[in-house]
């Protein structure tokens, strides 16, 4: 039989009225009686309904994780981080999945955020065109974005600049000086404080080191393994391909990879490759990278918008998350 409010209470030595605050994380419990009280649910295997404490509160123990996608690493990475702090605190994660910019897309937009399905929301905003940045600006239950920073919203992500500072920077430390870069253009798929300033970060490097880089060894491989491969083909398919390749991300770097491959070169001894996000295959590729964790990204989101609810006490950092450099076997100094 399912335990109840009144087993969780008498476990925790509390009244029922107790265990339903406790439970529903008003603040006028004292921590170590919520505690008690979490510990004893948890024991029991106590689930409170999630319907009855909306009817309590007067708002859905809920948050929406507005995604463009659900299959890319980084997004399923954001899902899992939110996803763990949530739980943890009772609430439940409602994934809303856009998918591709079509008219579908923007009614499923309107009607999640116009009518406030869920108490507070997550958005992953690699993605998001002008239009629904607009929109989100306009929401009035508590947001946050991971993944690219947009005007008047909060945002949690890495600081771009550094992280590919840390790539390029390896990379010219070894000696590299025909360094290319695989990256982006700014899109629907992709946003400027995401692929820009890496992009402008790789630029500003080479200027530094004197280097003045041709406009072609910039390509676009719209962050996806197979364009950037087909990009990095052409790119170092030529008689004076670069000696090393700075790409946006892992995935993209996977394709210069498998580029270098094809063309018959040998990494790192022909064409050294870095890489940004420390992907779950970076290690099996031997990729040099810059560590970044989606999935930290997302908890830190999680924390501050149930700190806005007043479920968790205290402050949320929203500095940007930490990025290392990781040293692998893709790269060396210039043969």
């Amino acid at each position: 039989m399912p335990a109840t409010i009144r087993d969780v209470a008498r476990l925790a030595g509390v009244s029922e009225a107790t265990v339903s605050r406790a439970l529903r994380d008003l603040r006028h419990v004292a921590p170590g009686t919520a505690e008690a009280v979490r510990a004893a649910a948890d024991r029991l295997g106590f689930v409170p309904s999630r319907t009855a404490a909306a009817l309590a509160t007067g708002r859905p123990k809920v948050v929406g994780v507005v995604t463009p996608g659900i299959t890319p690493w980084f997004y399923s990475s954001v899902l899992e981080g939110v996803d763990s702090v949530l739980r943890r605190a009772g609430w439940a994660t409602s994934l809303v999945n856009l998918g591709e910019p079509d008219g579908g897309r923007r009614r499923l937009t309107d009607t999640e955020l116009r009518t406030a399905q869920a108490s507070a929301y997550v958005v992953i905003g690699f993605g998001l065109d002008a239009e629904e940045q607009t929109l989100l600006r306009e929401v009035r239950s508590p947001l946050v974005s991971v993944g690219g920073r947009f005007a008047g919203i909060r945002g949690i992500g890495i600081p771009e600049v550094e992280a590919a500072r840390l790539a390029v920077g390896h990379l010219l430390q070894l000696g590299h000086r025909r360094i290319a870069h695989v990256g982006a253009d700014v899109g629907p798929a992709v946003v400027e404080s995401v692929v820009g300033e890496r992009r402008r970060a790789w630029a500003a490097m080479l200027e530094e080191a004197g280097v003045v880089a041709p406009p072609d060894w910039f390509v676009s491989g719209g962050l996806r393994l197979d364009v950037s491969r087909a990009a990095a083909e052409r790119l170092l398919g030529r008689p004076d391909r670069p000696t090393a390749v700075f790409a946006a991300t892992d995935e993209s770097a996977f394709g210069v990879l498998l580029a270098a491959q094809h063309l018959g070169l040998r990494v790192p001894d022909d064409v050294s490759v870095a890489g940004l996000d420390d992907h779950p295959f970076s290690a099996g590729y031997g990729l040099t990278t810059v560590r970044q964790s989606p999935g930290e990204q997302g908890s830190r989101a999680a924390a501050l918008l149930l700190a806005d609810l007043g479920v968790r006490r205290g402050a949320v950092s929203t500095a940007p998350a930490p990025v290392e450099l990781v040293v692998r076997t893709s790269t060396a100094p210039p043969r």
